[in-house]
């Protein structure tokens, strides 16, 4: 008996299931045609799942490589878990790849499943099923299927979590314990999938909120703790590093009006660019198409109270908002957009929604416009499949000669007590099986406020660091890491013509420290006994010296290289600068010393506690140079403010301040 209720179950899922089988079998033959029968993805992220599937399979959860400290930088917490599974049953390696492919597009069956079912009561059938045919229709999400990430199987777990929600907010009964909890359950799972999934939560905890047995609005609402309180458990930080690493928030140059730009900016890239298929978005999505996606969601609200189905209405349109989230990230379109994909199928929702609205509009002069606009979109979306599935071949090799290829070579090459510092984390780590150094920060939970600061702020924290924690050697984009002085010998190097990488070419390298607390005293002529000390673009330094960054940007954060009496030298500093302010400790008659770089003459001012002094003359010249000024007699022996000005429309580079006493 059970067989039979099982496969009446399974029916409604079947002609989803067997579209996602035949797009995973064109998907995959696409791949392992462009990389000679080798399993690959197009992501080096999917490799940092795969990381943390392994530590969870060998029993230390969150330990990103060996002998490192847990960290909580895996933005999902149970796709890792769950191919952890996998990996301890013997499927590790690239044998996970097929694993992460089999759950990729069975979750695309169910997301268009759900979808269809979420649609249904909003629209007639044939426009809710029209709705779920463009998921498997849409490229983003065949890419993202095949991409080994946890973008589908959180948009399926998300979009389920809000049709369940919906069916129970409109039924009249009292939904069972056992709905109540499978609906909870899901929501919660939606949660530990990708953080964006307090959006199930919240779905979940509305629609419990309408039933006589309120107080269980108050346990999908308590999984929104899940994600920081396991954090927390196996690393002893709450907060993730992705989050400090890449959302706007947390980086210190948006703040106030600036981070209010930045995420306008991207909210009219959002609405004014990505959603009418131009430039990033252009592989997935048909050309022009904004004012149709526009006008979707004021649809989606039309036909939600139209048909009395509010609270249904109400969560598709909450989960359609939640493509603003990635709004606030500074990678908004890195990945082929991945951060918004999960939220497309809501939108799919509306757009059908948009067809049956025009649909009850024509109704008088043809019954099925509807179903035929809907059609037509679905159809719209699958002319794009073919680049998009040709792009996920191409970016999967490229991944595979570059980051795999230099991973492989790792393991072969180097001791296997080496350091690696990588600034792409994934595969490097996979395959070599080395302890990393994640300069990004995802990975390594010391580094993200030094990444998000910029280069300089990246070599004082070296500066500070114990030699036997940093890397023995990197293996970086040169340009991302931006840290020259601290390359060696260059050991080998890929490079990969291909718009998913980070870069050209990546390269191996031995670490040199020998430029490290090269510049930590003046170098110039000017001697004495040191007083204080501001060292620019280091963070410690600058939080104890109060300095302000004002406009600064993390571009401007750079490594400056000096040669002095044959000697490499190296001090981080910040660029464009047109003011400092900061604090330093200072007495009568000391020399007030400022190495800064100036690529035209010109006069500093300087303030000492408001008294403007006798200003500091730089000539243009592309080395830096140590600009000294004595004191005043009358200069009090304090802790005092002290501010240098370029002339009106002039910048220089700020990198290091001293006081010296003495002759």
């Amino acid at each position: 008996m059970a067989a039979p209720r099982l496969l009446t179950r399974a029916k409604p899922w079947l002609p989803w299931a067997a579209v996602s089988a035949v797009l995973a079998v064109v998907t995959i033959r696409a791949i392992l045609t462009a990389t000679g029968g080798e399993p690959a993805v197009p992501l080096d992220d999917t490799f940092i799942h795969f990381q943390y599937a392994k530590s969870f399979a060998s029993g230390k959860p969150l330990a990103y490589s060996p002998g490192a400290a847990p960290t909580p930088g895996a933005t999902s917490l149970l796709w890792p878990m769950v191919l952890g599974v996998f990996h301890a049953l013997g499927l590790g390696e690239l044998r996970l790849v097929w694993v992460a492919w089999v759950l990729g597009f069975a979750s695309l069956s169910l997301l268009a499943m759900e979808t269809h079912r979420l649609a249904l009561g909003l629209t007639r059938r044939p426009v809710a099923i029209a709705a779920g045919a463009m998921v498997p229709a849409f490229g983003g999400l065949v890419w993202c299927a095949g991409s080994g990430m946890e973008v589908v199987p959180f948009a399926w777990l998300l979009v389920w979590s809000a049709r369940l929600a919906a069916d129970q907010a409109e039924k009249s009964e009292p939904p069972t314990r056992a709905a109540r909890i499978t609906l909870v359950l899901v929501a919660c799972a939606a949660q530990l999938m990708r953080p964006e999934g307090a959006i199930a939560l919240v779905c979940a905890g509305v629609a419990l909120l309408r039933r006589p047995e309120r107080a269980w609005a108050v346990v999908p609402l308590a999984g929104l703790a899940l994600p920081p309180l396991l954090n927390r458990l196996l690393t002893g930080q709450a907060a993730s590093t992705t989050a400090l690493s890449k959302w706007l928030p947390f980086n210190p140059y948006y703040q106030d009006e600036r981070l209010w730009g930045a995420l306008g900016g991207n909210l009219e890239l959002l609405f004014g660019t990505l959603l009418d298929g131009r430039v990033w978005s252009a592989i997935f999505i048909p050309a022009g198409g904004r004012v149709i996606a526009w006008l979707a969601l004021p649809a989606l609200v039309f036909l939600a109270f139209r048909q009395k189905r509010v609270h249904r209405g109400a969560f598709v349109l909450l989960v359609a908002l939640g493509m603003l989230i990635p709004a606030s990230f500074d990678c908004m379109l890195c990945n082929r957009l991945r951060y918004l994909w999960p939220f497309a199928p809501a939108w799919f929702i509306a757009l059908g929604a948009l067809c049956e609205g025009i649909g009850l509009a024509l109704a008088r002069f043809t019954p099925h416009a509807g179903v035929a606009l809907a059609a037509g979109l679905a159809g719209a979306f699958a002319s794009q499949l073919s680049p998009s599935i040709d792009d996920l071949a191409h970016s999967a090799d490229a991944i595979r000669k570059q980051q795999s290829s230099l991973g492989r070579w790792a393991k072969d090459a180097l001791p296997k007590d080496a350091i690696i510092g990588v600034n792409d984390t994934g595969a490097i780590a996979y395959f070599s099986g080395r302890r990393t150094f994640d300069v990004v920060g995802l990975t390594t939970k010391s580094e993200p406020r030094f990444w998000a600061a910029g280069a300089g702020s990246r070599f004082e924290h070296y500066e500070r660091m114990p030699r036997h924690e940093l890397p023995t050697h990197f293996i970086v984009y040169p340009e991302w890491m931006a840290v020259s002085p601290l390359m060696g010998e260059v050991l080998t190097s890929r490079t990969v013509d291909a718009t998913i990488l980070g870069g050209k070419t990546m390269t191996a390298y031995v670490a040199d420290y020998a430029p490290l607390l090269s510049a930590e005293k003046p170098l110039g002529e000017v001697k004495g006994e040191l007083v204080d000390r501001l060292d620019v673009a280091d963070l410690e330094s600058e939080a104890a010296h109060g300095y302000a960054l004002f406009w600064a940007t993390q571009p401007e954060n750079r490594v400056h290289e000096s040669w002095v009496d044959e000697r490499h030298a190296a001090d981080g500093g910040r660029a464009g600068r047109t003011l400092d302010r900061f604090t330093l400790a200072v007495r009568p008659g000391a020399k007030l010393v400022a190495r800064v770089i100036v690529d035209t003459p010109m006069a500093l001012d300087v303030w000492v506690d408001g008294k403007k002094l006798d200003p500091l003359s730089a000539s243009a010249q592309l080395d830096w140079q140590e600009l000294a000024l004595e004191l005043p007699a009358d200069t009090p022996d304090k802790v005092a403010r002290v501010e240098l000005a370029p002339p009106s429309g002039q910048t220089f580079t700020s990198l290091h301040y001293f006081v010296l006493a003495g002759p």
